[in-house]
């Protein structure tokens, strides 16, 4: 082995003629493969976790809609989700589609009832203000609201203005209009994503009411288990326990088409993105071919010395072997600089060819996402180095089965 390792670095000392380019090559296409695998799968689990925490910041685990049968605040449902083991928390909402007028435009986003001094995710939106207050306040009074960034931005509107909000149910009922109810912009919130900041008004529960021209009850219940990852099993648990009367689903059912596309995209991206370190191993294995052609007579001679077939079959896969492990190092070190960098080259390309490469209305967030997973770095390059230790077999192999005879004779 020492000695198949010798040879293999003494051929890959860098000399003025064209393998030195071939191997650069080979070296390269390997580092442009792995880098490419690395940035793809980190961004798409950025992805994944970003859109979670997004969208955990504005959906309870479990969310029973009573739209259909109805319910009232006071109802004894709550006291028998409370005495579940599994349950923390339990607040009401009310939540419908209405219009929201400007001066300047509308919209129709969803306007969310809540309890400010009760309510869960209210709560937790008031105590990250910080990072969740874009201006304003999260105190709200009766006809006060709290709306997204995005919202406020298509509405024109800004804290202390006001907008009048109406309800398109109310126009089918008979022997009563409901004239819109104008809400002072108390705070701006900006979470991040695109589809949550332009589409929902938050107010106190009377004033939802007023909007939507009820006269009590709410639309439904937001449940808090001790573990969001096993939210599923908690709704199918409160389904049974309140005999299946409401819909239950957990947040992870509310967006199941959502986290599939993810996955599938995910997958089918690193499949085609694994050609490219494909095709590096084939640059991987027309330099050893090449090599083994130029190193005939060495070939020949090192097997009229006494070198086994395995020994020289040993020197063309060392040789293939170290230029895997320089492309996939280098590979990684530059995909992890390019994923440190993500930001800055993002708004250089944006620069460049004069719009939004990223636009926040269709990824629904506001920067590129990131998060590397040591384990699947891991699973890159092993399988990127088996690529390049497999296409250096077949060369090799070429290499080893040549007659010392003919070997020497060569040229």
């Amino acid at each position: 082995m020492r000695a198949s390792l010798y040879l293999a670095l003494a051929y890959l000392k860098p000399k003025r003629h064209l393998m030195t380019v071939i191997n650069l090559l080979a070296v390269l296409g390997t580092l442009i493969g792995v880098m490419v695998l690395v940035v793809v799968t980190s961004i798409m689990n950025g992805f994944d976790v970003t859109w979670k925490e997004k969208i955990l910041a504005f959906e309870p685990h479990v969310t029973i809609f009573a739209y259909s049968r109805g319910l009232e605040e006071e109802d004894p449902l709550f006291e028998q989700l409370l005495e579940m083991e599994s349950v923390e928390a339990a607040s009401p909402f009310i939540q419908s589609i209405v219009m929201a007028q400007s001066e300047f435009t509308t919209g129709h986003p969803m306007i969310r009832g809540v309890n400010p001094g009760t309510d869960t995710l209210y709560k937790r939106l008031a105590d990250d203000h910080e990072d969740t207050l874009s201006a304003g306040t999260f105190e709200l009074d009766e006809m006060q609201c709290v709306i997204g960034v995005d919202l406020a931005y298509n509405l024109d509107v800004r804290v202390g203005e006001t907008i009048s909000v109406f309800s398109p149910a109310t126009f089918a009922r008979e022997g009563e209009i409901l004239l819109p109810e104008d809400l002072e912009i108390v705070g701006i919130f900006d979470v991040g994503m695109h589809q949550i900041d332009s589409g929902f008004i938050i107010t106190d529960m009377q004033t939802s009411r007023d909007v939507l021209g009820m006269q009590d009850g709410i639309h439904g219940v937001q449940v808090f288990g001790d573990d969001l990852m096993l939210a599923d099993d908690l709704a199918e648990e409160i389904a049974f326990e309140i005999k299946f009367r409401y819909q239950v689903r957990s947040w992870k059912q509310l967006n199941e088409q959502l986290f599939n596309a993810l996955t599938m995209e995910k997958s089918m991206m690193f499949f085609l993105l694994l050609i490219i370190s494909l095709v590096a191993s084939f640059l991987v294995s027309s330099t050893l071919i090449m090599m083994s052609v130029q190193k005939t007579r060495e070939i020949g001679l090192l097997k009229s010395m006494g070198f086994r077939n395995s020994s020289v079959m040993g020197v063309f896969l060392v040789y293939g072997l170290i230029q895997g492990v320089v492309g996939i190092a280098t590979g990684i070190g530059t995909g992890l600089l390019v994923l440190h960098q993500r930001e800055n080259i993002l708004n250089g390309l944006s620069k460049l060819v004069g719009f939004e490469v990223l636009p926040k209305q269709l990824y629904f967030l506001d920067s590129l996402p990131a998060k590397v997973v040591p384990q699947e770095i891991v699973t890159i390059g092993v399988l990127v180095l088996v690529l390049c230790v497999l296409a250096g077999v077949l060369p090799a192999w070429l290499a080893a089965r040549k007659n010392p005879v003919e070997a020497l004779r060569h040229d």
